[in-house]
């Protein structure tokens, strides 16, 4: 992902339009992949970090968001920490 200067904008507005136009443009990227269940494989392959989340994504045909949401929950798994969603569906 390109890395923006924040101290370069003067205009915080404009920074934040910017950045999100070019988060925008990555994850467009690599979102056209259908959902399915992740296999061990993959999600063995999602920790290890041996290849960038552009090119893991090519590879096992996820997009790059979905690749980071799955670390992250895998982390707080780990951690045993709960997510809000998982809480909200506990209170229900």
């Amino acid at each position: 992902m390109m890395v923006l200067r924040q101290d370069k904008y003067a205009d915080m507005a404009q920074f934040r339009k910017t950045r999100n136009a070019q988060r925008h443009r990555y994850y467009a990227k690599t979102s056209g992949y259908s959902r399915r269940q992740w296999t061990q494989e993959e999600m063995t392959l999602v920790m290890d970090r041996s290849l960038s989340d552009s090119e893991l994504s090519e590879k096992i045909g996820r997009g790059v968001r979905a690749i980071q949401i799955k670390r992250n929950r895998m982390k707080k798994a780990a951690l045993g920490v709960q997510s809000q969603s998982d809480q909200t569906k506990t209170v229900k």
